[in-house]
């Protein structure tokens, strides 16, 4: 079933994903680029739905979905490609009532997202981590998931609490306009990861990008990233060619992995496969440890059927939901590796 004829970036430029998700029913909080509400495609409180209006992306930290409006409309109606392309443009306008746009024959510069700027992050994450040594609600929220003060500073954790670091920043010589596009505060000035333990991205030596996970759960949301594309976390640390690897699916699994010494990466939601398996292509062996459940396992069979022979699957405990979970719990690194020697033994 074709639908022939579409102009694909036309028919999205008509439909504003913002709008579109709106009229769909989710709620979003926020003006700016970016906007939050409750994920429609999994069960909870904290809001990790997060749509980026400069990209016209959508992407849930809570359970891994992402994509465009396309990709919204699918899932949320259970519809193929040509299904969903006739039900949003079917001739009928916008879907609910979402209001109509203009097609711009180009988008505007200042929509675009500026370039990241390495040497600010990194300024930003050495600030962060200092912070965190001086925080015991940091110390706290890091020991309930299993992450020794030790490894934090190993793997450049921090910790943001809330203020200070535009002064820091200033103190080291950064202008006001690289401040302003630096991504680490929010419209109105407060920092974007307050509350937050934050992990870094760093090639070479430099950050290249931040996401923060909130130590209150409570606070919504929970996780906060550097606006723009996210690249699989840990793939900077692996270097061209690792012999091994392991690819998990969230932010404290990869933490986990690199505080066990284990090659990993961490794809970010079902979203980041491509890009793991792009990179990953000199990999010879490349272990899959996603969580357990429906989203995790439909990442995991879709980055295996790219990488075809070199993929082996880890399957985690019964009652364990991810990684994360399994370094909280007693020799978790010594379980996980009997995992990997088990997944090694069945690709065989």
């Amino acid at each position: 079933m074709v639908v022939a004829n579409v102009d694909i970036p036309a028919l999205k430029a008509r439909h504003p994903l913002g709008d579109t998700v709106e009229a769909s029913g989710v709620r979003l909080r926020g003006r700016g680029r970016v906007r939050q509400g409750v994920c429609p495609f999994h069960t909870e409180k904290e809001g990790s739905f997060t749509v980026y209006g400069d990209s016209e992306r959508w992407y849930c930290f809570g359970c891994g979905a992402g994509g465009d409006v396309l990709d919204f409309i699918r899932r949320a109606e259970n519809l193929s490609l040509p299904q969903a392309i006739r039900r949003l443009d079917g001739g009928h306008g916008p879907i609910s009532g979402a209001a109509t746009r203009p097609v711009p024959a180009r988008r505007p510069k200042a929509t675009s997202l500026p370039p990241r700027d390495p040497s600010l992050l990194t300024a930003a994450a050495r600030f962060y981590a200092g912070q965190l040594r001086h925080s015991p609600v940091a110390r706290v929220y890091l020991a309930s998931r299993g992450v020794g003060l030790d490894a934090a500073a190993r793997l450049g954790l921090g910790y943001a609490p809330g203020h200070g670091l535009r002064e820091a920043l200033e103190s080291d010589g950064f202008t006001t306009e690289r401040l302003r596009d630096c991504g680490l505060f929010m419209e109105r000035g407060s920092e974007r990861f307050a509350g937050m333990v934050v992990v870094p991205e760093a090639v070479g030596g430099l950050v290249r990008w931040l996401v923060g996970r909130a130590t209150d759960p409570d606070v919504t949301p929970r996780f906060q990233a550097l606006p723009g594309p996210k690249p699989a976390l840990g793939l900077g640390r692996l270097g061209p060619a690792p012999p091994w690897a392991v690819v998990a699916e969230g932010v404290f699994d990869w933490v986990a992995l690199a505080q066990w010494g284990i090659p990993a990466c961490a794809a970010l939601g079902a979203q980041g496969v491509e890009k793991v398996a792009a990179s990953l292509r000199g990999c010879p062996r490349v272990f899959l440890a996603f969580d357990a459940d429906d989203a995790g396992r439909e990442a995991a069979e879709r980055l295996a059927a790219l990488l075809g022979r070199r993929a082996a699957v880890v399957h985690l405990p019964d009652g364990v939901g991810d990684v994360a979970e399994l370094a909280t719990r007693p020799r978790g690194r010594a379980a996980f590796l009997r995992l990997l020697a088990r997944a090694a033994r069945s690709a065989r």
